[in-house]
């Protein structure tokens, strides 16, 4: 893991880390699903996203979009 990667460990443990130890943002799972939300005017605002979390960082590394 870099050292950009780190700050972003350290920034996602800082603040999204539940109680339970799981990611808040994605339950673990390294990505975030908002397809179909849309914004308070209607235009579609959602799409599927690696999370910030470790396994969302390992999976976008995996992807080759660093």
């Amino acid at each position: 893991m870099g050292p950009k990667s780190q700050k972003v460990t350290d920034y996602w443990s800082a603040f999204y880390v539940a109680d339970n130890s799981l990611c808040s943002l994605c339950g673990n799972l390294g990505r975030i699903d908002t397809t179909g939300i849309k914004s308070a005017t209607g235009a579609p605002a959602g799409r599927v996203n690696y999370c910030i979390c470790p396994n969302g960082q390992a999976m976008r590394a995996r992807a080759g979009k660093r």
